[in-house]
């Protein structure tokens, strides 16, 4: 009977090559591990046949390709690029070894040509971790970046949004210094009364920003507060309506409620009016006056749609996956601008109740928002259920 050759030893006794690689490769605590063992063993069953066909092809360009490419899938199958060093260096003892048990008398040369094409996959998976690491690292660059300029966005809109009514106060304060050095305080009422009325104001505008921070603070660590009872919808819109009526008036806007069916709604109630404020808000500020603002609610089985309708410019379809992202505000804005932390507040609050909030909108055909809420019905078909009400998804809304 002929000598085997080489590859054949290789080929015929890959099995145990690997059951070798195997118990040598636990002790450095290398895959295969117990999760994957069978998939990792048998990957590297197929490379050892592989390699001794690669073997037997000799200079053949084919002959290296086998070994690169099983370098190249070292990342993807749980290494390390110290796993991976280690690994190569555990095969190549290991073939040697049992080989050398086989009685086969091998050659220096031989021995050099299976370690050139266990190497040609070494170096592949060495250039594909170097790839992959120098990607992470560009996406973790990419990330930081982004988010030290979200950190200067928001140091830029609240610096923006506390020193104008700050610098209002300052300066109300001085007048109100002087006023009331006058000689004549009857005289002076209505100045004093003015510089009060700037101050309180002013103070207010600084009080809903810090208040709006802390609860978009608490909406993105997940611990929004809400206090449930059940409420009548009729109630509720109209006490959205007597809170939105002075800026309405200042606009001037028609706020209409057109109500619709009385229903049960489990809500927070405070928070609720405060998605209104928001949203009704917006609504307003990007109204024309003398344009209707209008506020609606149906009413199913499991849930309650609240609606706030109007006739403004609409929304471009490349803003609207922006607009619930914080500190966005769209260049629109024709009544001042804002911190862009409103909408992204009503999302958390809607979210929080187990709700859905989103938008319609074409250019030129107004706008609707529209959010849920669930009724007593609903809120015990959802705690029956194994879904969480919360991971309900928010169509148009990145």
């Amino acid at each position: 009977m002929p000598e085997k050759k080489l590859h054949e030893v290789i080929h015929d006794n890959a099995e145990r090559i690997v059951e070798v690689f195997v118990g040598r490769s636990r002790r450095h605590d290398l895959p295969p591990r117990d999760s994957g063992h069978s998939e990792i063993v048998d990957d590297l069953r197929r490379f050892v046949r592989e390699l001794a066909l690669a073997y037997q092809l000799g200079d053949d360009d084919r002959s290296e390709e086998v070994a690169k490419a099983h370098g190249g899938q070292r990342w993807y199958a749980g290494y390390d690029l110290k796993s991976v060093l280690l690994e190569y260096g555990v095969l190549r003892s290991a073939i040697g070894d049992v080989v050398a048990q086989t009685g086969y008398e091998v050659t220096t040369g031989e021995l050099d040509r299976v370690a050139e094409l266990v190497n040609a996959a070494l170096a592949v998976a060495a250039v594909e971790f170097t790839l992959r690491a120098t990607e992470q690292l560009n996406e973790a660059l990419r990330i930081a970046e982004l988010a030290a300029r979200a950190r200067e966005d928001v140091i830029a809109v609240v610096s923006h949004d506390l020193k104008n009514p700050l610098s209002v106060i300052h300066g109300s304060v001085a007048m109100l210094d002087d006023a009331l050095g006058a000689d004549d305080l009857e005289a002076a009422r209505s100045t004093l009364r003015a510089h009060a009325t700037r101050i309180r104001r002013s103070s207010a505008r600084m009080n809903r920003l810090i208040t709006d921070l802390l609860d978009l603070a608490k909406i993105r660590e997940g611990r929004v507060e809400i206090e449930v009872r059940e409420e009548h919808t009729s109630e509720i819109l109209a006490e959205a309506m007597l809170q939105s009526a002075p800026l309405a008036e200042q606009r001037p806007v028609h706020l209409v409620n057109e109500g619709g069916p009385d229903g049960l709604v489990v809500c927070d109630r405070e928070r609720v009016l405060q998605v209104f404020d928001n949203v009704v808000g917006n609504a307003i500020k990007f109204s024309s006056p003398g344009d209707l603002v209008r506020l609606t609610v149906e009413v199913s089985s499991n849930e309650c749609k609240f609606t706030v309708r109007d006739l403004g410019p609409g929304i471009p379809a490349q803003q609207l996956p922006l607009l619930f992202d914080r500190f966005w505000t769209a260049p629109r804005v024709t009544g001042g601008s804002g911190t862009g932390l409103g909408l992204a507040i009503a999302r958390g609050i809607v979210e929080a109740h187990g709700g859905r909030i989103w938008v319609e909108s074409e250019p030129g055909e107004g706008t609707c928002f529209f959010f849920t809420l669930p009724t007593p019905g609903g809120l015990r078909a959802t705690e029956g259920s194994d879904a969480d009400p919360r991971a309900t998804p928010v169509p148009g809304r990145a």
